[in-house]
């Protein structure tokens, strides 16, 4: 996230201030070859593609495209395609909430009773941050759209399995799409909640899109809106955008030409999918960008990073001058404590992972004040990894972000490592086993982790 006055800056750019040509991306093979033997072990002439991009420390050591972003077509992969992120947007929606909380619209005590007046009495136990760290008890909006009969309870399996051309041109668009303003009307009609707000954590798409018309309601403008204005358009993320109901793309818009079309696997054989009458919701999902443009908000999230580890006080300077109370880095990073000190590993969007360790660091033996210093010795590491998954229909997409460093109170930024990993694909796994947990102590892989 860049600082306000960054945002004004017409022409400032991360990718000069890392050496980024996007005219000659750096590629490493070795990761070529992991991509290829996941995606396309059996050397297949057409498969649906897959964007990579790796960080390790300052350098852009990878971006790569594969595969196709249209079978039918033949249109290829490459970073200008774009993609449904998916869950990934969760991350931008609690920024949007964040610039209100700057702008001091916002207070993350602020209870739902306070924007939302035709909710039941539990809005007043309901907090903005709440529905930042999936706490706020609010019932599932498909559960819901099930259970009120507006649809099958198997509608997100027929979509998945029901051929279609949706995307990118979406040429059955209906009159009236479903909206977030229908799932604002479907949570207020539940009178109870299963349980306490603040109490447990369970992930929640409704809390999501409930905090992204919060952002549309004090921003007095389409949450499309506020985030093209205040957050992608100042880090030049030109190729992202929100995807709601009153989005209108011509047939040669980019929106519509570089979009990749989404794919199951039916039959052994590669379909497009695309349509779902809960294509239209926003804040939980809905956000579309490029391999490219998330680098870029990557270096950002790395810049910040650095500022709250290394230089703590300028950190803290800076937050006080954009009207945060803490750092960026712990505003988007901090776990949670509920009641009865129970503790969220949920940020802002993201998942946390935390860890202390002891390793051997080997030194050649040296003579220091006339004793013998032995070649090795143990020094205490902190880890820490962020991490979150997007899926939507056959897109799927994941981001992590880990670091480790002496632990010190402030630390040399020379002694920093970390690493930064996005991953856009536009299919369905051939198996449905979820990727392993990303443990903070092996997270940084390439860059000599245990």
């Amino acid at each position: 996230m860049a600082s306000r006055k960054v945002y004004k800056e017409k022409h400032y750019d991360l990718f000069e201030s890392f050496h980024v040509n996007p005219n000659a991306w750096t590629q490493d093979p070795r990761i070529d070859k992991i991509v290829n033997d996941l995606i396309n072990p059996k050397g297949r002439d057409r498969i649906p593609g897959v964007a990579v991009v790796v960080r390790k420390n300052q350098q852009v050591v990878h971006l790569n495209c594969y595969g196709y972003a249209n079978l039918e077509t033949g249109a290829k992969v490459t970073p200008e395609t774009i993609f449904d992120l998916g869950s990934l947007s969760k991350q931008f929606t609690a920024i949007a909430a964040f610039d209100l909380l700057a702008k001091n619209k916002l207070n993350l005590n602020d209870h739902l009773s306070k924007f939302f007046k035709g909710f039941p009495r539990y809005a007043d136990s309901i907090t903005v941050e709440d529905l930042i760290h999936h706490t706020s008890a609010l019932p599932a909006y498909t559960d819901i759209y099930v259970a009120a009969r507006l649809d099958a309870e198997d509608w997100y399996e027929q979509a998945m399995a029901k051929p279609d051309n949706w995307y990118p041109r979406m040429p059955n668009r209906k009159r009236k799409q479903l909206t977030n303003k229908d799932v604002l009307e479907w949570i207020a009609a539940q009178k109870l909640l299963p349980r306490d707000p603040d109490t447990e954590s369970e992930y929640s798409n409704s809390g999501y899109v409930v905090l992204a018309e919060v952002v549309a309601k004090l921003g007095r403008k389409r949450f499309a809106d506020y985030l093209q204005q205040g957050l992608f358009r100042g880090l030049k993320m030109e190729d992202t955008y929100v995807f709601d109901e009153a989005s209108r793309f011509s047939p040669k818009a980019k929106e519509v030409v570089n979009h990749a079309k989404c794919y199951n696997r039916v039959g052994g054989r590669f379909v497009p999918v695309g349509y779902t009458p809960l294509n239209f919701i926003t804040g939980d999902g809905n956000v579309h960008s490029t391999i490219k443009d998330l680098l870029r908000w990557e270096l950002s999230l790395h810049v910040n990073d650095i500022m709250g580890l290394c230089f703590p006080d300028e950190a803290k300077k800076q937050a006080k001058e954009l009207g945060y109370g803490t750092s960026v880095r712990d505003l988007l990073w901090s776990p949670v404590q509920l009641k009865q000190r129970k503790q969220v590993n949920y940020g802002a969007g993201w998942n946390l992972l935390r860890d202390q360790y002891e390793k051997g660091i080997r030194l050649p033996a040296r003579y220091q004040g006339g004793i013998m210093v032995p070649p090795t010795y143990v020094t205490r590491f902190e880890s820490r990894a962020e991490y979150h998954r997007g899926e939507w229909l056959g897109w799927r997409s994941y981001f992590a972000r880990g670091s480790r460093w002496p632990a010190k109170r402030i630390v040399n930024p020379e002694k920093l490592e970390s690493l930064g990993i996005i991953v856009q694909v536009m299919r369905t796994s051939v198996t449905k086993s979820s990727p392993p947990a990303v443990s903070p102590r092996t997270y940084p892989g390439c860059i000599g982790a245990r």
